[in-house]
């Protein structure tokens, strides 16, 4: 079994077959599709830090769409030092150590750094937690094939956004993240309602949505349920664990 994550990133005669388009679409996306909702985040002095701020800004995030704190609670002077703030921090430590880049984080958090952990959190609450009618953080997609079951990021409003919080443009493993949680959603005993698809950079202030049927004909000219249904089989065939080991 293999993650979504890897997935994306493998597999590229896959991938490049499945979606013959997707390099060429990418590059208009950063060249001119994406919408750039404010400047960028002057870039970070410790990079290695990056992925623990981007994480405890989602923890906060969560935190406050399930109610498990208040919009006052983040805002108070010290809230970064409280309790509470310990524990998502705590968690998001405990989340980074299975990753390599865990490993390599330079604490305690300098001030600016606390400040970009504020304003990124801000940014994603504001662009979909605020005006929503219906939202769902970490949204779960059962496993399929050789996938194991998903989470991803946000769902609302029909639709499915990813955030994507490095100091890059969007990549076409983006692309096909998202595509694959589409997949996995699509063939679900009770699947989301998902229309469009978005990804979000908070870091660099961008933002590039599109529905689904467009998405889909624009990186691979087939529809969505075309698209999904060569993803599952792929991802169900008896040779891929032939082939590759899982």
């Amino acid at each position: 079994m293999i993650s979504e994550v890897t997935f994306s990133k493998k597999f590229t005669a896959f991938w490049n077959q499945t979606l013959p388009n997707s390099k060429n679409y990418i590059r208009l996306i950063n060249a001119g599709l994406i919408e750039r909702v404010y400047e960028p985040l002057t870039p970070a002095r410790r990079k290695n830090n990056i992925a623990l701020i981007n994480v405890l800004s989602f923890e906060l995030v969560k935190a406050v769409t399930t109610h498990q704190l208040t919009i006052d609670d983040v805002s108070k002077q010290n809230f970064f030092k409280s309790d509470e703030f310990k524990l998502i921090f705590d968690l998001s430590m405990t989340f980074l150590s299975r990753f390599s880049y865990g490993n390599n984080v330079d604490l305690p958090l300098e001030r600016d750094e606390i400040n970009e952990v504020l304003v990124l959190y801000k940014a994603i609450y504001t662009r979909y937690v605020a005006n929503s009618k219906k939202i769902q953080v970490e949204p779960e997609f059962s496993g399929c094939g050789f996938i194991n079951q998903a989470n991803g990021d946000i769902a609302c409003d029909k639709t499915l956004i990813e955030l994507k919080s490095g100091e890059r443009n969007f990549s076409v493993m983006d692309l096909r993240q998202i595509l694959t949680y589409c997949t996995l959603n699509h063939f679900m005993k009770t699947p989301l309602l998902i229309e469009k698809i978005e990804l979000f950079n908070p870091r660099m202030g961008i933002a590039y949505s599109e529905d689904i049927e467009s998405f889909c004909q624009n990186v691979s000219a087939l529809s969505s349920l075309e698209l999904f249904t060569e993803i599952q089989k792929f991802i169900t065939d008896i040779n891929f664990v032939e082939e590759y080991g899982t």
